[in-house]
């Protein structure tokens, strides 16, 4: 997918060079690098910020809309359509930063510059040649933590082609960067490479309050924990068990990656840590039959092991591995054990499976094992993935695009690797009602991330909340956090999305409808998307404002949004399916690769789709959004999950429109 979406680009920028922008050399359009460039520096015209295409079907109508020359005809079509960079005219990046959250805004100026001025294309935002397109972006990440520093990453890189001719118009960049650290917090900022320094090099913290909802009536705490630097702390010794997916779905780069980064996870053990390996399908592989000592032959050992047995096959039996792996890491003691999960798939006793972990833990007699899982693809179950991890205490990460498995997992390993306090709990809440703490089992304290947790209650909160935990030497520890009024900060937006996730995986555990309505009631609230909801496109009324628009609301899923007290009549899209889902149990028995190929049911980007493949040949004039739609599927990680989720409604301005008029109305 990606190669085709990089020869889409490539064909498009050799179309680019039929733009006349004058005789002076200096505003001619920058050339694509050659093909020896691109090997030698690894030059990619995968995009690695937000960018926008014109779709050129017909070579023919590409011309310098100001300037119009003569252009020799082209015969035929181009199938697949190119995809020619539009040039940017100005953005700007603002930057709110909150604990270890950042909220990203993007604006930015596009023009079609590549189209006669009488012609269109399917840029599906504004396509008449000439026409300047405004875009605003907004999306929330986490902040990277090492050794003390946070660094924020934003993509924002963009090539040199979609600068405007020098002599014409000048491309304008602003960026903004905002810090609230909370109160009693220093920061310190490197402006040559901007992260963000935490001032202490011990575990510090404190608690943060904000004043009840408007729409849920309830008081929302945020207790956050930073560990400081780690050459000065000691960690847990590890008792790792890598338990691994190598059914036949995991064929060619998915297992591949994921054998390069358990290399590099072995190579960060100490030779006092003991290990195992896994692998399942059906069955089970073990590398030995007890737990070996982290030395440089026993990594040797197990390297030549997985390069041998690790041969994908058969089906997915999860239950089997982690029974293996909990009965591996029983006598375990004076150490932290962790079982790492890595699969692609979704298997039918996904409830069993948690029912039996929770009673496993129960009765385990030392630390109980931490499972940290990573899912990979989107036929996985990650809510069943992420409530394992929840309830040992640990943490779940989910990889969309197999190129970055080998960068996630390794996060997620360090993170697993580098705890400095275990069995953390609060012991001073006792007096407050309808507590509740997101996760409800607080994971460990490690030196690779910040530790926030969240909640809600009703009552008078603490003047300092109690932090109670053992360090890796055994002993007790306790921290007495300052709790302060925080109204300048928002922490039901900053912990918004943390507690949709972590209620869905509640919600899709215990089949509760109430959670369901209480995550959907969330997702209005604060415009995240939930498995619970459905966007809705509505047209405003000609006459009420100076221009016909489309206006995209988050309502709960089980509400008719057809069912209005206003009886005028409006123009309505009901765009299902923007979750992740539930796993798909079909494309995991028939051993579909992630990222190869969708069988689950139409979504809402496909609906966008359907609707733009009936309207796009009736009616050029409007815009739609097929091809946006499919330019966000060949995205890396960061930008395809920004630009699916909000600028696959923002783009479609007019979209509604163009389908009332060509297709009758009728539902997508």
């Amino acid at each position: 997918m990606a190669e085709e979406f990089e020869a889409a680009v490539e064909d498009g920028l050799h179309l680019a060079k039929r733009i006349y922008f004058g005789k002076d050399r200096a505003v001619a359009p920058p050339k694509p690098p050659t093909a020896m460039e691109r090997a030698v520096g690894g030059y990619s015209y995968l995009p690695s910020s937000p960018m926008l295409y014109a779709v050129i079907s017909d070579p023919a109508i590409v011309d310098n809309p100001d300037m119009p020359s003569y252009q020799p005809y082209v015969h035929g079509r181009c199938d697949p359509p190119a995809l020619i960079p539009l040039q940017m005219n100005g953005v700007s990046l603002e930057v709110d930063c909150y604990l270890d959250t950042a909220f990203v805004t993007v604006t930015g100026t596009w023009r079609v510059h590549c189209i006669m001025g009488s012609r269109a294309c399917d840029c599906r935002v504004a396509i008449d040649g000439g026409t300047n397109v405004s875009v605003k972006l907004r999306w929330s990440q986490k902040l990277l933590y090492h050794d003390g520093e946070l660094t924020l990453n934003v993509p924002f890189n963009f090539p040199e082609y979609v600068t405007p001719p020098a002599k014409k118009i000048s491309k304008q960049e602003k960026i903004q960067l905002n810090v609230n650290s909370g109160p009693g917090t220093e920061i310190l900022c490197k402006t040559t490479s901007h992260p963000l320094k935490v001032s202490s090099s011990h575990t510090f913290g404190g608690v943060l309050l904000n004043p009840p909802s408007s729409i849920l009536d309830i008081n929302h705490f945020c207790c956050y924990l930073f560990p400081g630097k780690q050459q000065s702390g000691k960690v847990f010794r590890r008792e790792v068990v890598f338990v691994v997916d190598i059914s036949a779905s995991m064929s060619g780069k998915p297992l591949d990656n994921t054998k390069n980064a358990l290399f590099a996870a072995f190579a960060k053990l100490d030779p006092e840590d003991s290990f195992n390996v896994i692998a399942f399908n059906g069955d089970i592989y073990v590398f030995s039959s007890s737990l070996e000592l982290a030395t440089a032959e026993g990594i040797e050992k197990v390297t030549q092991w997985i390069n041998v047995n690790f041969v994908t096959g058969g089906g997915t039996n999860i239950l089997l591995p982690l029974n293996q792996a909990i009965k591996m890491l029983s006598d375990s003691c004076n150490s932290i054990p962790i079982i790492f999960l890595i699969t692609d798939g979704a298997v039918e006793d996904e409830r069993h499976i948690c029912d039996t972990m929770k009673s496993q833990f129960i009765n385990q007699k030392n630390v109980c094992p931490r499972i940290y899982t990573m899912g990979i693809g989107t036929f996985c179950n990650h809510y069943f993935l992420r409530m394992l991890a929840t309830i040992s205490h640990g943490h779940h990460d989910a990889v969309t695009d197999v190129d970055s498995i080998e960068v996630r997992m390794g996060g997620l390993f360090a993170r697993a690797s580098s705890i400095s306090v275990a069995n953390i709990a609060f012991e001073n809440l006792d007096t407050l009602d309808d507590l509740e703490v997101f996760p409800s089992q607080i994971p460990d304290l490690s030196y690779g991330s910040p530790l926030i947790v969240s909640g809600k209650y009703h009552g008078t909160f603490p003047e300092t909340l109690k932090v109670k935990g053992i360090l890796p030497d055994m002993s007790s520890f306790s921290l007495d956090l300052k709790v302060h009024e925080a109204k300048e900060i928002p922490i039901g937006k900053i912990l918004a999305k943390q507690q949709i996730e972590l209620l869905t995986a509640q919600a899709w555990y215990s089949e509760n409808k109430e959670l369901e309505d209480k995550v959907a009631k969330m997702s209005v609230q604060y415009g995240i998307v939930s498995e619970y909801t459905n966007m809705v496109l509505l047209e405003i009324e000609r006459g009420k404002t100076s221009a016909d628009s489309i206006t995209a609301h988050k309502v709960p899923s089980k509400v008719d949004p057809h069912n209005k007290e206003d009886s005028k009549p409006q123009k309505m899209l009901n765009c299902i399916g923007h979750g992740i889902g539930f796993g798909n149990l079909s494309a995991t028995v028939e051993n579909i690769p992630p990222g190869f190929c969708d069988t689950k049911p139409p979504d809402g980007a496909e609906i966008f789709a359907k609707a733009a493949s009936n309207c796009c040949g009736k009616l050029c004039s409007h815009c739609c959004c097929m091809c946006c739609i499919k330019t966000c599927s060949r995205m890396n990680d960061q930008c395809a999950i920004v630009l699916t989720q909000l600028f696959g409604s923002l783009v479609c301005l007019g979209c509604f429109a163009c389908c009332g008029a060509c297709c009758g109305g009728q539902d997508g």
